[in-house]
């Protein structure tokens, strides 16, 4: 194994135990399932997502993750506007996110369930996730509501002994090491037509059952994630979507997204992000149709270690399944 695996392992253990421990995420803003359980069954379709990250690329044993994600309502009924027919004298249901000015509406609470398979791998360490989750949303006013939801799986953290040189053959961490620790996550989500405010803690008591407590273990940390958008739209086919991401995992000091969306006529959009001290994003994403949408990031670091790679790529697939309107 070459020096440079070997001294980005070492960079990564002392990150694992102590550092950010959830994969990182440039499009959170497309997918904020993954960081807050309440965002489950917020559509009136049943959401899927598939996402791949190449951080770092070019740098051998860099991070890569890819993960599958899924949501869904329960009732499967959605929303609709009163007044307001298709055609067939039959209600015309709206996404969440739709704008209805001056249109009644019919609310009613909803629960939703879903789902995330996740798979990280840094160097010669791996990490699957493996969660399910359930939220309730609840019509604060006729426009807007509020969820609180809660994600429960395990996570498996493997160290494959056969692609690391030890110094000392009999050293213990020679023989490989497998950990599994349960995954608790709970959130809240305030949202509206054009707004949202969410806050989450992620692997709460995560170490309490874990199958692995040696001394120096790799101890999992509880995560703590507040974000906010607001959607302005000074034309009917133009709109801007500043958000802002706030990270917090002891004792890193707390870190920030920021990032503004521009949205056309919603089959396209482009941005930019800001991760503070660590990197500027570049976004862009287009609908393909009413089930399909694509959306890449492009990361250029700024920290020592990025400034040597060919900077980091992601790509979400999302797919709209069981949408009628």
């Amino acid at each position: 194994m070459n020096r440079l695996l070997l001294l980005i392992s070492l960079l990564v253990v002392p990150l694992c135990s102590f550092a950010q421990q959830k994969s990182q995420y440039s499009q959170y803003m497309i997918n904020n399932y993954l960081l807050n359980p309440a965002i489950t069954g917020l559509e009136d379709y049943a959401d899927v997502k598939i996402g791949y990250r190449n951080q770092w690329s070019g740098v051998n044993g860099a991070p890569v993750t890819f993960y599958l994600s899924g949501h869904t309502r329960l009732d499967g009924k959605g929303e609709h506007r009163k007044g307001k027919t298709n055609g067939q004298n039959k209600p015309v249901a709206f996404a969440p996110e739709a704008p209805l000015n001056g249109v009644t509406r019919r609310v009613k609470p909803h629960h939703g369930i879903g789902g995330i398979l996740l798979r990280d791998r840094i160097g010669p360490f791996s990490r699957t996730e493996a969660t399910i989750s359930y939220a309730y949303h609840l019509p604060l006013t006729s426009n807007i509501r509020l969820a609180t939801g809660t994600s429960a799986g395990v996570i498996s953290q493997t160290l494959r002994p056969d692609e690391v040189t030890f110094a000392n053959p009999n050293d213990m961490a020679a023989t490989g090491s497998n950990k599994w620790s349960p995954n608790l996550s709970t959130g809240l989500w305030l949202y509206a037509d054009n707004f949202y405010l969410g806050a989450s803690a992620n692997q709460l008591f995560a170490n309490v059952a874990a199958t692995d407590k040696q001394a120096g273990d790799n101890q999992l940390r509880s995560h703590y994630f507040l974000t906010s958008a607001y959607k302005f739209a000074p034309t009917s086919s133009l709109a801007f979507i500043p958000s802002v991401l706030v990270k917090w995992v002891q004792p890193v000091p707390v870190s920030v997204d920021y990032n503004l969306r521009v949205l056309y006529e919603d089959n396209y959009w482009a941005g930019f992000s800001y991760r503070q001290q660590d990197s500027f994003i570049l976004l862009a994403g287009l609908t393909l149709n009413h089930q399909f949408d694509l959306g890449y990031a492009y990361d250029l670091g700024v920290s020592s270690l990025s400034s040597k790679s060919a900077g980091s790529h992601e790509i979400v697939l999302g797919m709209r399944l069981h949408k009628k309107h």
